[in-house]
């Protein structure tokens, strides 16, 4: 597959990386070396930053290539750029973060919730990142907890604790506490080539899917409510 990237810092590069050992040709960096032309790309990956999400969709949709869009706070300009993308034919996956193993900390935080809404437990979000990260708490801490309140149709409104210190890439742990018991589920990221492989894996799975697409819904992880 023929990919083009836009936004060139850490995680772009990770794609860059990793896209050959899945037997796939990075073909322009828009933004680099003054390329603004996603050439013959069969696809524009993103992972840059809010502000360039109208640009980045203009520039899929004038292409009518599809975007894998990692770039997240863009959710309240939904129903604008689905709008747009269906008139371009074109598909557009999106995530707040493209780990497949955290898609399924997803599900199954939505699960569990659901079990244990009414029995004698309180929920809660405990996430660390490295001293380096600015946002707190993280998307992925915000997404759980929104999984936790779907599936208990709103009887948990889990807090989130959030610390930033040291080297830690990335750790959530969603825990349902008792008188009796503790129950725990965990994800941690060891790097960031999980979510560059999980935006390769959208690429690949795409298909002739067309319109905005939940990643979790692609990989088979029922997508939250909107």
């Amino acid at each position: 597959m023929k990919i083009a990237l836009h936004g060139y810092g850490r995680m772009g590069q990770a794609v860059e990386r990793l896209a050959p050992e899945r037997g796939h040709q990075i073909v322009a960096v828009i933004g680099r070396e003054g390329a603004r032309d996603p050439k013959d790309a069969e696809v524009l990956i993103d992972f840059s930053e809010p502000g360039a999400v109208d640009s980045v969709v203009d520039l899929a949709c004038s292409h009518r290539i599809n975007l894998i869009l990692g770039t997240t706070g863009w959710g309240a300009n939904r129903k604008a750029i689905g709008t747009r993308v269906d008139r371009a034919g074109i598909a557009v996956v999106y995530a707040s973060n493209f780990s497949p193993g955290a898609n399924v900390l997803f599900a199954l935080a939505r699960s569990a919730a659901a079990m244990l809404e009414d029995l004698q437990y309180a929920a809660g979000i405990e996430e660390r990142h490295h001293a380096l990260k600015k946002d707190a708490p993280s998307g992925t801490a915000l997404r759980v907890a929104e999984e936790v309140r779907a599936g208990s149709h709103g009887a948990f409104e889990p807090a989130i604790a959030s610390s930033r210190a040291g080297s830690e890439f990335g750790l959530h742990t969603l825990f349902f506490d008792s008188p009796d018991d503790l129950i725990e589920l965990s994800h941690r990221a060891r790097g960031r080539d999980g979510f560059a492989r999980g935006a390769l894996i959208a690429a690949e799975r795409l298909g002739s899917l067309k319109g905005l697409i939940p990643f979790d819904g692609l990989i088979g992880v029922a997508p939250v409510t909107e």
